[in-house]
């Protein structure tokens, strides 16, 4: 009797004929059980089904169905078994009663099938599908007696199954809407009864759905590109920066790199951060970047979660990664996520594509420099891809070109693979193997060759309990090594080698209470191992001695919560807690100081740590942001974080260079502790078409890096003698103007800002400036940056940008003089001087072909001049001693133009 009054409530809540029984389904494999097929036609059709379990438990597919109706499909996989199927609107009702017609007096549909008599694309057919959903009537849930009732369900892009972040679903007649979060979720409570849902997205075709709401209960949406005949419309921003919570958050697609300048034609992932406010570059061609003040070492990078210590190619003109195979980026200059933590400057987390194409797609780029590929191949469609890219340089012959003494028998080369492998099973599961292989190496005039080698791989895994629950785990391992050898006197041949070794587990669980309040809590786990330098005779002739320091190994461990809730409408706010542990690990020689204070005069004796985990330091970060907004158009926020680094880059230079090491923090380097302050201000212009912002912040810094005079930091076991821990604080404003759409699109930023250091020594060994504030190397006040962009046509863009800044601080001798006739040089206060402004102006035009629809290939032009004004910026100043006088040299990277040209395919 229970079973029957189900089927009587069923049928008495749908009312006529379904067209899903009568388009074309393409789904399951030979093998598959009756639970995933139903699963599959919900998450793919939208066709729901009911039954008990035990009635189709033993039931599996025999084949995969191609282009079959509904009724077909059922009757063939049911036909060898008891159970009978009633099919109305997108519901599929089963019963094991013996004679349906009878106990229901029903008789089933029969529907007649057409021959089909000339073959139709997959495709079409497809699209076909799409479009009559826009017809139907959708049932959604069971009314139980409730009065109102939720519509949920996941957003994602039509033939690649990539979810839609920032979609809006709003009823017409009511003012009401929501808007789709990371994942494509969107949810929205209404009461009982019927409604037209509208869907929309800047790029996509708008859509609707019709439904009749009797109880809680899920709509899958699927959302395609719009193709226009008109003028097309191109948009930076994907987020809505007036309602959203976090500071400091700046968001990248690989579409808005790819119209930006660059040094040799590529564009790049790494480099574009720098055209932000507060963010800027470390040199002329460097790749590392100094965000607020803080040193490079200080940003954490991350490409699908796993960290990279030297995202750098051809003397860091070109970033690590080949930006076909990138999605987007999310650079957090504060507000930093709960679930990052090791670095006190920034977080930049780059995605490569989570694209699982229906066919075999691909590009590849063409350079006087480098060759580059991607390709996407799917393996079963709509779940399995595996995605390359592959570049290489050829650029000795440009090196052989360049009439300089200096660059003589020089040479450069690099290549790396990057990939991805991509499994979607389910809606409820995605898994991700990815991985990144690079060598680099390169010689300037010497015999002297340097190598440089990366390894990134991450395993990411992200399940969904349920609606509300959902989960994400990570594993990573990450290698990076450098050797440099000399072999052009035997005698002194030498092998160097410096290798630092990152292997980690995170896992990170949201909870999505309701549609005011989110829930993250999780755990991460990181073990380092570095091997700060060894020293080797590179052959048997060669008399360098063998000598190695000794392994350094730590583990770092984290726990973390948080919750990001609405107040009262117009107050948002996040909070959360990240609590790490750190210490060493295993045992190791430390030298032992007269008061504990290393010095290099007073050290007593060296003995071993005891094994296990020592030098444990630990303590919570705190994060909270919080917005009042005041209009649809205005908000203010404000934010304060915590963040905790542990490990650091010993180097004596601004950028990252060949010799630099990663060091742990042990007894005597403390890790660096961030305290930063943010408030800004938030304005939509124009009705949402171009947006201004202004941001102030305010960073204390503990136990930040920097050096003694002198510091000797190459092959040094005992590098706290060199080292000092230094107090830093760092400030500033920064106004960002930008214009989102339309064939002219503009981004304007200008930022102040000011970052000093001070050693707590005023007159020992690490006094510095006599123990007052100084200038911090990446100190530069006045930072303006202007990025236009022209759609000369649908063929033709322009864009230029236009880069000023105020020099970077510098130390200089100021006087020469003998005492005892020998030769003495007195040397300013530390950074006392500094170097010329910077300013640099690049222009580019992109050419596309022809843009007919039907083509095998696409193809395109980029056209660029890299300083256009061919300015001597000065990356250094060096001096010499002419006629007993000093005499001061600019050092410049690219002193003129510097003209680029990329031939790209896509199929």
């Amino acid at each position: 009797m229970k079973k029957i009054l189900i089927l009587l409530f069923c049928l008495m809540s749908i009312n006529s004929i379904s067209a899903q029984n009568r388009m074309g389904i393409s789904i399951g494999y030979e093998g598959m059980s009756f639970i995933k097929f139903t699963e599959e036609l919900e998450s793919k059709y939208q066709i729901h089904t009911f039954y008990y379990e035990t009635w189709i438990k033993d039931i599996k597919l025999k084949k995969a169905y191609s282009n079959t109706d509904l009724h077909s499909l059922i009757t063939d996989i049911l036909s060898e078994t008891k159970v009978q199927f009633i099919i109305r609107e997108n519901n599929l009702i089963l019963t094991d009663f013996e004679d349906l017609n009878q106990e229901f007096n029903l008789k089933r549909e029969e529907v007649e099938v057409q021959p089909d008599t000339q073959p139709k694309e997959e495709f079409k057919n497809d699209i076909s599908t799409l479009q009559q959903q826009e017809y139907i009537i959708h049932e959604v849930g069971v009314a139980i007696g409730h009065k109102k009732a939720k519509v949920f369900g996941n957003i994602s892009l039509f033939g690649a199954g990539v979810p839609l972040n920032g979609v809006e679903i709003f009823l017409p007649t009511k003012k009401k809407g929501v808007t789709s979060d990371d994942n494509g979720y969107f949810e929205i409570e209404l009461p009982q009864g019927s409604y037209v849902l509208n869907f929309k997205h800047m790029g996509l075709k708008q859509t609707v759905r019709k439904i009749n709401l009797r109880g809680s209960g899920r709509l899958n949406v699927q959302m395609r590109k719009e193709t226009r005949a008109i003028k097309e419309v191109k948009v930076f921003a994907q987020d809505n920066k007036i309602k959203r919570t976090a500071m400091g958050l700046e968001h990248f697609e690989s579409k808005d790199i790819e119209s930006l300048p660059s040094a040799l034609g590529e564009p790049d992932i790494i480099k574009s951060t720098t055209m932000l406010p507060g963010v800027e570059s470390s040199g002329e061609g460097a790749i590392g970047f100094n965000v607020r003040g803080g040193s490079s070492d200080q940003n954490l990078i991350l490409i699908d979660n796993a960290p990279i210590y030297y995202p750098a190619h051809f003397f860091g003109f070109f970033s690590a990664f080949n930006n076909d195979l990138i999605q987007d980026a999310n650079l957090y200059k504060s507000s930093i996520p709960i679930q990052f933590g090791g670095r006190i400057s920034s977080t930049y987390d780059i995605h490569s594509s989570e694209s699982i194409n229906n066919k075999f797609s691909g590009k590849v780029g063409v350079s006087p420099i480098t060759t580059k590929t991607y390709f996407n191949l799917p393996l079963l469609k709509n779940k399995l891809s595996i995605m390359n890219s592959f570049r290489f340089t050829y650029s000795d012959w440009i090196i052989k070109k360049i009439d300089s003494k200096e660059l003589v028998d020089s040479k450069s080369d690099f290549s790396d693979l990057h990939g991805k492998i991509l499994y979607k099973p389910n809606s409820k599961n995605q898994l991700e193997l990815s991985y990144y292989k690079s060598k680099d190496e390169f010689q300037l005039h010497s015999d002297t060759v340097y190598n440089f080698n990366n390894f990134v791989s991450s395993i990411n895994w992200r399940y969904r309990f349920s609606e509300k629950l959902k989960m994400k785990n990570s594993a990573h391992f990450t290698s990076f090594s450098y050797d440099i050898t000399s072999d052009d006197v035997p005698s002194n041949a030498f092998k160097l080698t410096h290798k630092v070794k990152d292997i980690g587990f995170k896992s990170h669980l949201t909870y999505d209470k309701n549609i005011f309040t989110k829930l993250d809590f999780g755990a991460a786990a990181k073990y380092y191992e570095i091997s700060p330098g060894e020293l080797s005779p590179y052959s048997k002739s060669s008399f360098i001695k063998m000598y190695k320091i000794d392994l350094e190994k730590s583990l770092e461990t984290a726990i973390f919560a948080g919750a990001k809730f609405d107040l009262l409408g117009f107050i948002n706010t996040e909070a959360g807690l990240r609590y790490s542990l750190y210490g060493n690990l295993g045992k190791r020689q430390e030298a032992q100081y007269k008061d504990g204070i290393p010095s290099s005069l007073n050290r007593t004796e060296i003995r071993s740590t005891s094994g296990g985990l020592n030098n444990i330091y630990h303590g919570p970060e705190i994060r909270f942001s919080t917005n009042y907004t005041i209009n649809n158009n205005n908000s203010i926020k404000a934010s304060y974080n915590r963040t905790r680094q542990y490990i650091h880059l010993l180097s004596n230079t601004t950028s990252i260079s060949p010799t630099d090491t990663w060091k742990l923090s042990d007894r005597y380097l403390k890790p660096q502790i961030g305290d930063q302050f943010s408030l800004g201000y938030y304005r939509n212009i124009l009705g949402s078409l171009a947006e201004f912002s202004v941001e102030a912040y305010w960073k204390n810094i503990k136990n930040a890096k920097d050096y003694k005079n002198g510091a000797e930091l190459y092959l040094n076991e005992l590098t706290e003698t060199e080292v000092l821990n230094a107090d830093g604080k760092n400030y500033g404003l920064e106004f960002l103007l930008r214009k989102n759409s339309g064939r002219f699109n503009a981004m304007i930023s200008y930022s102040y800002s000011r970052s000093y250091l001070k050693s707590k020594d005023k007159t020992g060994e690490f006094a510095v400036n006599n123990g007052e504030w100084y200038r911090a190397p990446y100190d530069k006040p006045h930072n303006l940056k202007v990025f236009l962009n022209f759609k000369l046509s649908r063929r033709f863009i322009f864009s230029t940008n236009l880069v000023y800044h105020t020099g970077r601080p510098a130390t200089f001798p100021t006087a020469k003089y003998k005492l005892q006739n020998v030769p003495i040089i007195h040397y300013s206060d530390r950074n006392q001087y500094r170097l010329p402004n910077y300013f640099r102006t690049d222009v580019t035009l992109l050419v596309e072909g022809n843009l007919k629809k039907n083509k095998p290939y696409h193809t395109s032009w980029s056209f660029g001049l890299y300083n256009l004004t061919g300015r001597n910026n000065a990356y250094s100043v060096y001096f010499k001693t002419e006629d007993n006088f000093l005499v001061g040299y600019k050092l410049s990277i690219f002193g003129e133009v510097i003209p680029t040209i990329t031939y790209n395919i896509e199929f």
